[in-house]
């Protein structure tokens, strides 16, 4: 006997949810509900349901915001999602689909149409296809059922999870068109790098995996990203490749440079862990991913831990309260020392080696608490007064030309380096302890 399909229900008025559940149940859904987009997307991660309906407007997180993470998270990004909403919200109902609900109720629901989009949803997701038609790569399902069979017959493996950073922008300067050939770059990059026993599917959207059975997956990452930081180049124009960035608006509608394609590259292997299923290896790899997309450029995060110790893993170990540090430094010693207090001082960092990438990492993380940044190359003022003075700014200078440059701006701490890289950690241990100005 088929076991009946699991919906999802995110509604805080609590008459409309029981009303959802008393239509769905009635038909035979098993139904859950919750009362916020935070506890949603826990829930949904935790055990992913076949359809999730969301209301828009919650308290702790709103729909659009769930939806978006939930879109971001491997293990949730292929589930059916459909947006509750009021009659004539067409504002929100439009933003709710390009944030990627697949369909929308309107209040008050009528139970025939609710059902009848119910079904047509689920009806849909079992008819996924095994393969991507863009790529033609394995997509989510076949994946899914691989990473299973592999962890059913013990098999040792490294899991590639691989996502594009500024594809958005690159989508919205050049069309959807060109956006398609990144994407089939990125295909043929993994097919040509790969070893051919390797697994390679296509999630869906700039996700891709691969499943690696050699012992080292760190020197495949290192080919990926070297071959494909040279090939994506020949998809820009000339203009803006001589530019080194193009110019388009992020989610929070500020407008920003955004610098070259690159890849972010989460590993995690059984090769000293175990993991019962797919959910459990893709929650690993969702919190590499966001670790690796906190530096600027291609970057690739292997996960170290095993069975027997497993330290805190890169977004445990700083809560979602912890302060955001934005590091914009291009010498690498130096940056090293930055990283090595910031991180001794809990703040979640930031990383970048120029002012267009930290645009790029501020697209998606516009407040950080803190901006460390070298006057040397490149001046931040610009990301700063973007953000109209609510971070603390540390200034790192060579003489006084500097110095002056970076008082002007209105740095709050400036710090001369002396190319010791114990007395910059010092200076920056006394700053961070003085409370601003």
């Amino acid at each position: 006997m088929t076991a009946p399909a699991r919906i999802l229900v995110a509604e805080d008025e609590p008459d409309v949810g029981m009303l959802l559940r008393e239509i769905l149940a009635s038909e035979g859904y098993e139904v859950e509900l919750v009362p916020n987009g935070h506890l949603l997307v826990e829930r949904a991660q935790e055990q992913p349901p076949d359809l999730i309906l969301v209301d828009l407007l919650m308290p702790l997180m709103d729909g659009l915001e769930a939806i978006r993470q939930l879109r971001n998270d491997t293990r949730t990004s292929h589930l059916p999602m459909l947006i509750l909403t009021a009659l004539g919200d067409s504002s929100r109902i439009v933003e709710g689909l390009e944030t990627g609900a697949d369909d929308y109720i309107v209040k008050p629901y009528e139970r025939e149409v609710l059902l009848a989009r119910v079904r047509s949803q689920l009806r849909r997701a079992s008819r996924l296809p095994a393969r991507n038609p863009l790529t033609g790569l394995p997509g989510n399902v076949s994946i899914q059922a691989e990473i299973n069979r592999q962890l059913e017959q013990g098999t040792k493996f490294a899991l590639l999870y691989i996502d594009l950073d500024n594809f958005k922008a690159f989508n919205d300067v050049y069309g959807f068109a060109r956006g398609d050939k990144a994407l089939h770059l990125v295909a043929s990059v993994l097919q040509e790098q790969c070893h051919p026993g390797d697994f390679i599917g296509h999630i869906g959207g700039d996700d891709f995996v691969v499943i690696h059975f050699g012992a080292d997956p760190e020197p495949l990452c290192k080919r990926i990203i070297q071959v494909f930081d040279q090939r994506i180049r020949t998809l820009y124009d000339e203009a803006d490749l001589q530019r080194g960035y193009l110019v388009a608006t992020d989610r929070y509608g500020i407008v920003r440079q955004f610098g070259i394609i690159s890849l972010s590259i989460a590993v995690v292997t059984t090769y000293t862990r175990t993991f019962r299923n797919y959910d459990e290896l893709g929650r690993v790899a969702a919190e590499l991913k966001q670790a690796a997309k906190q530096i600027a450029g291609s970057a690739y995060k292997i996960d170290q831990r095993s069975d027997d110790v497993i330290p805190p893993s890169p977004n445990d170990r700083r809560s979602s309260s912890s302060p955001e540090a934005l590091i914009v430094c291009h010498d690498d010693i130096v940056r090293t020392a930055i990283i090595a207090t910031l991180n001794v001082r809990g703040y979640r960092l930031l990383i970048a080696d120029n002012e267009i990438a930290a645009q790029g990492l501020l697209a998606h993380n516009p407040h950080p608490a803190l901006i460390v940044a070298e006057f040397q190359r490149s001046t931040p003022i610009q990301i700063w007064q973007q953000m109209n003075h609510n971070s603390t700014l540390i200034a790192l200078i060579n003489d006084d030309e500097e110095a002056t440059i970076a008082q002007q701006a209105g740095a709050q701490v400036i710090i001369r380096l002396d190319g010791s890289p114990l007395n910059l950690s010092d200076q920056l241990q006394a700053a961070l302890s003085t409370p601003a100005r």
